[in-house]
């Protein structure tokens, strides 16, 4: 990430940090996101602030900022030789308001349903049952083939009354770092940032940090989504962290960069 790149970022936080209700929550890990794709801004724009009713807080040609709550997301074009670009990433919601989640995206998006075994009997199909994180989710696609998530994570006893709104969009947290040798990678990002394995992780998947912003390490070819899924890919990812020391992590010949401040 250049200087210009930071600058960019930085005036994003400061944009959202003016927002009314955009500080909701001073525990969330995942401040910032800039994420490549190769779907046209215009039709990002429309998408996230007249589907997802998000604000967007800056845009240019090349680039469109949004605001997930209290975490900024930065699209920007990406080169031709980057191919289409595709990323898994949730936004923590309200831990009460899946059920309501589920409706206000359906009437939006299609949502994708789970496997039978990550399905509640008492829920509508379309609600993912994680019970080993004591959470329940939703998932949808976004126009550039992002794979998105609303978690209910319910140790964090965040509930709220009233609808789902897009206010209920509290924050980014998690974002897939797609690698070669997983328990090597999670174990840099623990040591790099102070940072804890959330659940026992395997040569495929290990998610690191908590229930506030999860980085989920998982190995390339691993499907995104059920059923068929995507199998995921390597590129251009920058994510600002918060976390107990200030650091940057950074790996050769993978395009991505961590920072903590």
């Amino acid at each position: 990430m250049n200087r210009r790149t930071f600058i960019a970022g930085a005036s994003a936080s400061t944009l959202l940090a003016a927002l009314p209700g955009s500080g909701g929550s001073d525990a969330h890990r995942i401040r910032s996101l800039r994420l490549a794709t190769s779907t046209a801004l215009g039709e990002m724009k429309r998408f996230y602030q007249e589907t997802m009713e998000l604000t967007v807080l800056a845009e240019s040609r090349d680039e469109l900022t949004i605001a997930a709550g209290a975490t900024a997301i930065t699209f920007f074009a990406s080169a031709p030789e980057q191919g289409a670009p595709f990323y898994h990433f949730a936004f923590n919601i309200p831990e009460n308001k899946i059920l309501a989640a589920r409706d206000w995206q359906l009437e939006r998006t299609p949502l994708i349903p789970p496997w039978e075994s990550l399905r509640d009997p008492d829920l509508p199909d379309e609600v993912v049952d994680f019970r080993h994180w004591n959470a329940h989710s939703v998932f949808f696609w976004d126009p550039a083939g992002n794979l998105l998530e609303h978690i209910a994570r319910h140790e964090l006893g965040n509930a709220a009354s009233g609808p789902f709104t897009s206010g209920d969009v509290l924050y980014a947290s998690e974002i897939g770092l797609v690698v070669d040798d997983v328990p090597a990678v999670a174990a840099r990002l623990r040591e790099t940032f102070g940072l804890a394995t959330y659940v026992e992780g395997s040569e495929q998947f290990t998610p690191v940090g908590d229930a506030h912003g999860l980085l989920l390490v998982m190995k390339r070819g691993r499907n995104l989504g059920f059923g068929e899924g995507r199998p995921g890919g390597v590129f251009p990812t920058a994510a600002g962290l918060r976390a107990s020391k200030e650091a940057r992590f950074a790996l050769p010949d993978f395009p991505y960069e961590v920072t903590a401040a």
